[in-house]
């Protein structure tokens, strides 16, 4: 069972506004930031101090001058300065993480930490933007129909991606240089390539980024190409996350909480409900393109509702589906986690 550890965030949360900055422990503050329209409402980043008197960035948040303001804030509230800052450590990709790190970093002079997995993700994510008509091969191949093609590229291509070169590359279980605090990377795939939690040894904090949240499922895939599949790669990592249920949880989005191995058993099992109904259909005869078998899934918004980003996730992530179940992949995990096949009793 998770429960919300910081009563002000949770109430946050649940109205959809900005939360104020807060203290977790000695030297670790909460941050956070906006997000634009259209997406989660904020971004929760972290100051982090260590025993030199430096200060270390955790997910510096959207590129918005209101965040860059908002940082500086909340620096003074704890008595520094950009000058105190000493790293810039980023779990993963995405603009609403990474988004800042590149103004700060030119700002500043300051450092930017990835996964050396992930630095290597944004590179093949270029590369594959510079091919032409990349977007229209992926909408054929799910077999976007022909009176949708346009909608759905334009929303495939209003992404909000942003390249930010790591400039310290760390490795699983690489212990990160923040003096006086033994903060453990460690590698979590699925939603990116190389996305990473961070774990405070000594206090006893897991970063978690995006990779467990305590409502939101996280969406998997979302990183680029690679040579195996994401949802089978996070699924069974999933399971090495109950090393870390006695920390507090220090999420990406959403609130600050506890019972981290039972939120991630939920967050398993909502994605091998998705994968019970892909093999139910599949096992019926061929499911179709993969739009069509998305089209008679369970969607929390319902597919009808389906548009902008959440559409080419949900495509994305359907995909990948159908080939954890044509693969066979699935069977171990169903059994695992205890989800079963629509149908199969």
């Amino acid at each position: 069972m998770t429960a919300p550890v910081s009563a002000a965030e949770l109430d946050a949360h649940r109205a959809g506004r900005l939360p104020a900055m807060e203290r977790v422990v000695e030297g670790v503050w909460t941050v956070p930031l906006a997000i634009p329209p259209g997406h989660m409402p904020y971004t929760l980043s972290y100051l982090v101090e260590d025993a030199r008197g430096g200060v270390h960035l955790v997910d510096p948040g959207w590129d918005l001058d209101e965040n860059l303001d908002a940082l500086r804030l909340a620096l003074g509230r704890i008595g520094r300065d950009w000058a105190d800052v000493a790293s810039v450590i980023v779990t993963h990709l995405h603009p609403d993480h990474i988004g800042l790190a590149g103004r700060v970093r030119t700002l500043h002079g300051l450092p930017v930490v990835l996964h050396r997995l992930e630095h290597e993700a944004q590179q093949r994510v270029a590369a594959l933007e510079a091919r032409p008509h990349h977007v229209r091969d992926e909408l054929t191949r799910w077999g976007v129909p022909a009176e949708r093609f346009d909608e759905v590229r334009g929303y495939a291509t209003k992404g909000a991606r942003v390249v930010v070169e790591g400039d310290i590359l760390v490795q699983d279980g690489q212990v990160l240089d923040v003096p006086g605090r033994r903060i453990r990377a460690l590698h979590t795939p699925g939603h990116t390539p190389g996305h990473m939690c961070l774990f405070d040894e000594g206090d006893g904090l897991l970063f978690t980024g995006d990779h467990v949240l305590p409502k939101v499922v996280p969406g998997i895939g979302l990183g680029g190409p690679v040579d195996y599949n994401p949802l089978e790669r996070y699924l069974h990592g999933m399971a090495d996350i109950a090393r870390y249920d006695g920390c507090e949880a220090l999420p990406g989005h959403g609130y600050r909480f506890r019972g981290v191995t039972a939120r991630a058993a939920e967050i398993a099992r909502h994605h091998l409900k998705r994968t019970a109904e892909v093999a139910q259909l599949v096992g019926h005869g061929d499911p179709g393109s993969t739009w069509e078998t998305a089209s008679r899934l369970t969607w929390s918004r319902g597919w009808e509702n389906m548009t902008r980003h959440y559409l080419i996730a949900a495509l994305r992530q359907t995909e990948l589906h159908l080939e954890l179940v044509r693969g066979g992949g699935h069977v171990e995990l169903l059994e695992r986690w205890r989800v079963g096949i629509p149908g199969s009793e």
